[in-house]
């Protein structure tokens, strides 16, 4: 079963992720399919992506499908995993791609949208981003996300509880491009966000957006630092928290972390 459907308007293509029975939750299949489906748009000369969901109960997607993490001594967010493979393909896609949305965004999937150039969002959707609930501890560039994208300090309040912002707080941070009434409009202003660009030089979009995306990821770090922060990662990722996490995830209940 194809978890991203796509469809072609002109020289826009919408790319609708679509795993219904986990509320969209970004398995390691949907990220893949989705990769794909980003480089095909490229080789396949569209000038505008769109990516949306099939929005299930009112959850745009349930983020990271937790039931692939890993137990033990490994880290659950690698360089390489699948949802990091994703979001490099927004970023290095040389075509923007704009992110419509219509529902709760939870986890990876605020990642997701974040990463892409643009937001579109009707005023009941929202976001957060929720690793502390589970001990996972977030890989700093998927935190560099969040803090290139949004004031330090609400960046800061949305890691440390858990707690989601609203689209009409995200329009007001500078997160989201279109605040709009209901899917139909979001879907309209979608449209006419993606046809407007698409009339625009793509050659001259390609070499901006490359340029943004090299200026927003120039933070300057030691390599000392580095090992640092992937030492820090490593204590969590090992930690009895990290498989208390995962197991009240499985047992649907509270976790209960004691530091250790």
């Amino acid at each position: 079963m194809p978890y991203v459907d796509r469809l072609d308007r002109g020289s826009v293509r919408w790319l609708t992720i679509s795993d219904p029975a986990r509320r969209n939750a970004l398995s390691a299949a949907l990220l893949e399919e989705l990769s794909q489906a980003i480089a095909d748009a490229q080789g396949d000369g569209v000038r505008v992506l769109v990516i949306t969901s099939a929005t299930v109960k009112g959850v745009w997607s349930a983020g990271h499908d937790i039931t692939e993490l890993p137990g033990g001594d490994r880290d659950p967010l690698t360089w390489d995993n699948p949802l990091e493979a994703a979001l490099r393909s927004i970023r290095d896609a040389s075509i923007p791609i704009i992110a419509a949305v219509d529902g709760t965004v939870w986890g990876g999937a605020s990642d997701l949208v974040l990463t892409c150039d643009l937001v579109v969002a009707v005023r009941t959707a929202s976001f957060a981003i929720t690793p502390v609930k589970l001990g996972i501890p977030y890989n700093t560039a998927g935190v560099s996300h969040f803090v290139n994208a949004l004031p330090l300090h609400i960046a800061k309040e949305m890691f440390f509880t858990a707690d989601p912002i609203t689209a009409e707080q995200a329009a007001h941070f500078g997160v989201v491009n279109r605040l709009v009434g209901d899917t139909e409009e979001m879907r309209s202003a979608a449209t006419a966000l993606a046809e407007r660009i698409a009339t625009m030089a793509p050659l001259a979009i390609s070499a901006i957006k490359a340029e943004m995306t090299a200026l927003t990821e120039a933070r300057p770090m030691t390599s000392d630092r580095f090992e640092e922060l992937n030492a820090l990662r490593s204590r969590a990722w090992t930690s009895r928290d990290y498989r208390e996490g995962l197991v009240a995830f499985h047992e649907r209940r509270p976790a209960e972390f004691d530091g250790r």
